[in-house]
């Protein structure tokens, strides 16, 4: 009998132990994805597939991606689209399979704290235009939106650290550049390198015909140094796996190589391609002729960025050379 009553206390025990532990989670609503006052939010979680990123915001109110100060705007779009995001209506029976396998697979889960205490926890995906989210623990997945606006939620979240960053690609002034490296993969012979040599003298490199050019328009190359101050891409993509290895696979148009002194930053340029070809001007054009993909780095992050802002970058070794 007395072992009786110690068994019976231990899974007594064990079940308050459960409880303290998962009661936080077991009476949230599932339907719990907004409705926070955004003032205490001061440290926000994402991860998608093995990516993950911390936001954390400091006693002066800064808010830090991976210890990197963040653009304002970015953050407090998110801040406000998670604070009023509200479930709009739950998810047929008959497909909520598949809906909680897309979001388990390629969701974002999206954790907000204040201090010590979770404020949220939900997983969050797309399908066409309809935003998905499924509160951690939960099995009713419901389509999400803010209200009052048609922006869908997801536009504001990321895993990469580099999407909370500003825009900026460049901001050097021309004497802060080392080297320059224009690689123009359809038309090779136009590729260049503009450098300064040792008695800082500069010197305009045909990479294609691996050869130094002795008569060049040094005025042009002065004026092409000073546009790499404040170019900037429209906005970083959540491109899934998938999406993403497709985009990394493609042929690149251009790839674009600036060093300093003390960092060197590569890009590459892909068009985009039309899901249907447009005619512009009595031609048939099978690319997006506004945008492009930029591939940034080492860590390949991908980001939109339009053709007016970089053509004055992407120059052609022809542009400098002497007639």
């Amino acid at each position: 009998m007395k072992n009786i009553k110690i068994l019976f206390l231990l899974l007594i025990a064990c079940i308050a132990v459960y409880f303290i532990i998962h009661a936080p989670m077991l009476f949230v609503s599932e339907k719990k994805f907004g409705n926070i006052n955004r003032d205490e939010i001061d440290l926000i979680r994402i991860e998608r597939d093995s990516i993950q990123t911390k936001l954390e915001k400091t006693n002066d109110g800064i808010w830090l991606a991976e210890g990197k100060q963040t653009n304002e705007q970015i953050i407090d779009n998110l801040i406000y689209a998670l604070s009023n995001q509200a479930a709009d209506f739950p998810v047929p029976a008959n497909i909520t399979k598949q809906v909680i396998d897309k979001i388990s697979s390629q969701g974002f889960r999206v954790r907000v704290f204040s201090g010590n205490s979770k404020k949220l926890d939900f997983k969050i995906s797309c399908f066409d235009t309809l935003c998905v989210g499924l509160v951690t623990g939960k099995r009713q997945p419901y389509a999400i939106s803010i209200p009052g606006y048609s922006d869908k939620i997801i536009d504001y979240v990321s895993a990469n650290a580099s999407f909370y960053f500003n825009n900026n690609v460049f901001k050097y002034l021309p004497s802060e550049i080392e080297k320059i490296t224009v690689e123009n993969i359809d038309n090779p012979t136009e590729s260049f390198t503009v450098f300064h040599n040792s008695k800082n003298q500069l010197m305009l490199f045909d990479t294609g015909n691996q050869r130094l050019i002795s008569s060049f328009d040094e005025y042009k190359i002065r004026n092409y140094l000073s546009y790499f101050n404040g170019v900037e891409y429209t906005q970083m993509l959540n491109p899934g796996k998938r999406e993403k290895n497709n985009i990394i696979r493609q042929k690149p148009s251009y790839r674009l190589i600036v060093e300093t002194d003390k960092n060197k930053i590569s890009l590459t340029v892909k068009n985009i391609i039309l899901n249907k070809p447009v005619e512009i001007y009595g031609q048939l054009q099978l690319f997006d002729t506004n945008n492009f993909y930029l591939i940034i780095g080492d860590n390949q992050d991908i980001a939109l960025a339009k053709w007016v802002d970089f053509d004055i970058l992407l120059k052609k070794l022809s542009d400098f050379v002497n007639k």
